[in-house]
């Protein structure tokens, strides 16, 4: 068999079209091209134009991967499902990552420590999230524990302190103290901190919560129950609610006295 024309696609110019004995036969990468000194009038085999397809499929799976990290940093997992998904064979996905890791493109220290910077610098997320972000990628476990560690460090007072007392403001403007408290902690760890980065700091932060909080409550529950019961059973159950709201039964006291429902 022998080319006989070696065109340039007219909407790739990047990629040329092969015709053997006249007719068409599959489009190349021009780094295949150049790879094989392809020229017309060369004789080719069977065997010669498997070996170009299948190089030249290896060079359409790295243009694919190169175009995937171009939006983004990506790693070593990342890339691979997307070639997979893309039905790009395991062994020429292999070639591909191999290459990647040569030419610099997988850079999981660098991935880390970007990682990290972006998050600590553009986000209120704690250490646990981070360190979840990192295994979800695919990272090595002697990475994430490191830079687990650093993230961590980067949790000084003043970031911790600040974070705390906004979302005890936050929670303040409707719970009790010790509801407020409770919601600020559990909502810390589900932004990635864990009880040991938190509760130093909880003794540090001001409790800033209105104080007609525990008065409006208490007017609902009043105006709730009143409908259902009343004299020993009302106070009973209004009571019970408010505790279940997390006021204490001693700071309750003088506003049940208030309300008229407690006796003197």
């Amino acid at each position: 068999m022998k080319i006989t024309m070696i065109e340039v696609q007219k909407n790739n110019k990047d990629r040329f079209n092969l015709y053997i004995d006249g007719n068409f036969h599959m489009g190349i990468d021009s780094a295949t091209y150049v790879h094989f000194n392809l020229r017309k009038d060369d004789e080719v085999t069977k065997e010669r134009l498997a070996e170009i397809k299948l190089y030249d499929d290896y060079r359409r799976a790295i243009n694919r991967a190169i175009g995937y990290l171009s939006f983004k940093k990506r790693t070593e997992k990342e890339i691979r499902d997307y070639l997979l998904k893309d039905e790009v064979p395991e062994e020429t996905v292999s070639q591909v990552l191999k290459y990647c890791y040569d030419n610099g493109y997988i850079n999981h220290d660098d991935y880390a420590r970007s990682l990290m910077n972006t998050m600590i610098n553009t986000t209120d997320k704690g250490p646990d999230i981070f360190k979840q972000k990192l295994f979800e990628k695919g990272i090595e476990r002697d990475l994430i524990d490191a830079y687990y560690e650093y993230y961590t460090e980067q949790m000084d007072e003043e970031r911790m302190t600040g974070l705390i007392q906004k979302q005890l403001d936050k929670h303040a403007r409707k719970s009790s103290k010790r509801l407020a408290e409770q919601k600020t902690i559990q909502t810390l760890v589900q932004k990635g901190y864990n009880l040991n980065i938190i509760i130093p700091y909880m003794k540090e932060i001001s409790y800033n919560g209105d104080r007609d909080v525990m008065h409006n409550e208490l007017e609902k529950q009043v105006a709730k129950w009143s409908r259902k019961a009343s004299g020993n059973e009302l106070k009973q159950k209004v009571i019970t609610a408010m505790m279940r709201k997390g006021f204490s039964y001693d700071e309750l006291l003088p506003a049940l006295k208030e309300s008229g429902i407690a006796d003197e």
